[in-house]
C-alpha cells in the first residue's frame, strides 16, 4: 500500500505540473485585443486609447463576482436592447434546421459589444479600485473606423453572418456531423439541452490562439469541417 509521503509527494508533484497550464490559461485573455484595460492590453490595440475608460483590471469589462446577469453566469453587461434579423430558412434553400427568433444568452454576450449599439465600456459592477472612473460609452463604431468594422460590428441584422440559435440536429441535415463527434472535436453547444449552436461554438473569447478567436484551427477549413461534411 502506498503511504501517506509517497501519496503526498505525487499529489504535489501532480498539482505542479498543473499550474502552469492554469495560469497560462488565466493569462491568455490578458494577452487579446478582449482585454480592454490599458495598462496590460495587447501593445499593438492603440484604437482603444482615450476611448475607452481603464478599470484597471482585465476581467472586469464582461465579468463580476456579483450582482451580475442572471442569465449569463457572472456577466457583468447589459444585453443590448436591439431587435435582432435572424438567418433563417429564407436566406437559404438548404436550412433545415430550426433557428430561434432571437440569439440565445450566450450569442448575447458577445452582441452586448459586437453589434454595435453599447458602449465597450458600459458595465455593470465597477471595480472597487475604480468606482469613480467614468465610462466613455463609445461603442465599436466610433472606437474603429475603415472596412475592420465589418469584422468587429455584426449589427442587428445577422442574416449575413453565420446563424446562430440554431437547434443542431444532423438527422435533418445528413449534410452535417453527429453532434456527439463535434462536440468531442471541441466545439461545444449550449442551451438546457445541449444542442444549441451559439457564437461560443465556434469562438472562444479568452483565446485567440487561432485567430479570431476561434475553438479549433480553420486551417484548411478544419472548423467548417468540424460540423459540415464537403
Amino acid at each position: 500500500m502506498m503511504g501517506k509521503t509517497v501519496r503526498f509527494a505525487l499529489a504535489a508533484a501532480m498539482l505542479t505540473l498543473a499550474l502552469p497550464a492554469a495560469l497560462q490559461a488565466q493569462a491568455t485573455v490578458k494577452l487579446t485585443k478582449h482585454n480592454l484595460s490599458v495598462g496590460t492590453r495587447d501593445a499593438s490595440f492603440t484604437a482603444l486609447t482615450g476611448k475607452v475608460a481603464d478599470y484597471g483590471e482585465v476581467c472586469a469589462y464582461c465579468h463580476t463576482p456579483h450582482s451580475g446577469s442572471s442569465t449569463i453566469p457572472l456577466w457583468n453587461r447589459a444585453n443590448s436592447a436591439a431587435t435582432y434579423t435572424m438567418y433563417t430558412s429564407t436566406n437559404s434553400a438548404t436550412m433545415d434546421m430550426t433557428v430561434g427568433a432571437a440569439p440565445g444568452p450566450v450569442s448575447l454576450a458577445c452582441a452586448s459589444c459586437h453589434d454595435g449599439t453599447v458602449g465597450l465600456d458600459v458595465i455593470t459592477n465597477k471595480p472597487n479600485a475604480a468606482s469613480a472612473v467614468t465610462a466613455l460609452n463609445q461603442t465599436f463604431g466610433t472606437v474603429f473606423t475603415g472596412a475592420v468594422n465589418a469584422l468587429k460590428i455584426l449589427g442587428a441584422d445577422l442574416t449575413n453572418d453565420h446563424p446562430v440559435a440554431v437547434t443542431y440536429d444532423n438527422t435533418k441535415d445528413v449534410a452535417f456531423v453527429a453532434k456527439t463527434t463535434v462536440v468531442a472535436a471541441g466545439l461545444p453547444f449550449y442551451g438546457a439541452a445541449k444542442d444549441q449552436l451559439e457564437c461560443g461554438t465556434c469562438h472562444n473569447p479568452h483565446n485567440n490562439t487561432n485567430a479570431p478567436f476561434l475553438r479549433v484551427s480553420n486551417s484548411g477549413s478544419a472548423l467548417c469541417l468540424t460540423c459540415h461534411i464537403k
